[in-house]
């Protein structure tokens, strides 16, 4: 029986192995012709490995071409989600640094490039800042109720950032409400960072981030709008060209007899330092005695000229 099988086997034996040759390299001539090795490029963004423990990474978005050649098959079955860019951060320190790309990619394909090949860096490292903590009363008490005092739990805050984030932080406000209130109450504030321009920032995290506050409102007090006027002192040659206050006028409250021969409400001294022409800043208000006010704050903007000579000499 077996010297039969193996006489079937060795029949033929060279025809038998051409055949099975040609089928072979038929079935790759197919393949090839249905699922051919083509070249293909995948856009995706940049991510990081092993930053610095402490830095936030600040770059650019450009978006990363990946350039791959595979089987058609492959791109089809593959989406953009499938591959990577990446650099990798281990080791570095603070600062501006120029780091190579890398791709991941599925089993399969082959890289051709990585376009571009390098991208710009910088390291900024994670600081804590303390501020001071805004409150603004918004709306307006109910009929013939002032709103005499307001207290917050603590004065300031900490905001923890980006240094080059935190820098921009000008101001930590929260917004009290009124709302028609005729009696006292106590509510939690968020506390909000924001840069010049009034726009919130995303990346601060201000501890605490809220505040408690207690809003104390009395009935039948006098209410009047008066100025805010600035107290600046500035260096000798120079005086003021332009200056803007926010707001320009203030609601105070108080006994009649308080109230009434009060035009005016005045900061706290401002002092332009020399050799600055322009300052900006949040100052406090003087209020006196026996008055209330929604605010206690206000921003200054001022703008300095050189006195001119005839000015200096009448001087």
């Amino acid at each position: 029986m077996i010297a039969q099988i193996n006489n079937l086997f060795r029949r033929n034996l060279l025809e038998k192995v051409a055949s099975i040759v040609i089928a072979t390299l038929l079935w790759i001539v197919v393949m090839d012709d249905q699922n051919p090795v083509i070249e293909g490029s995948y856009t995706v963004p940049i991510s990081f490995t092993d930053v610095p423990e402490g830095y936030k990474v600040l770059h650019s978005d450009q978006p990363i071409k990946i350039n791959l050649r595979g089987p058609r098959s492959y791109f089809v079955n593959y989406e953009a989600k499938d591959f990577r860019a990446y650099s990798n951060l281990n080791g570095l320190e603070e600062g501006d640094h120029e780091v190579k790309i890398e791709a991941k990619f599925p089993q399969g394909f082959e890289l051709i490039s990585v376009s571009p090949t390098q991208t710009q860096v910088k390291l900024d490292p994670y600081i804590e800042r303390q501020m001071a903590a805004d409150l603004i009363v918004t709306g307006a008490a109910g009929a013939n109720a002032t709103v005499t005092k307001v207290t917050q739990s603590s004065d300031t805050v900490t905001i923890i950032a980006s240094r080059t984030t935190a820098e921009a932080v000008t101001r930590v406000i929260g917004y009290v409400g009124l709302s028609g209130n005729k009696e006292d109450f106590s509510l939690q504030v968020p506390m909000t960072a924001i840069n010049e321009d009034g726009r919130a920032l995303q990346d601060v995290r201000v501890v605490p981030s809220f505040m408690n506050v207690d809003v104390k409102i009395e009935l039948g007090l006098v209410k009047k709008s008066v100025a805010i006027e600035p107290d600046l002192v500035v260096a000798e040659g120079f005086e003021v060209d332009k200056v803007t206050v926010d707001p320009e006028q203030i609601e105070i409250a108080g006994k009649e007899t308080v109230v009434i021969p009060i035009d005016k409400i005045k900061t706290q001294p401002i002092t332009v330092p020399l050799g600055e022409t322009s300052i900006k800043q949040t100052v406090n208000l003087i209020i006196p005695n026996g008055v209330t006010t929604k605010t206690s704050q206000a921003n200054v903007n001022v703008e300095l000229k050189q006195k001119t000579a005839a000015a200096t000499t009448a001087s």
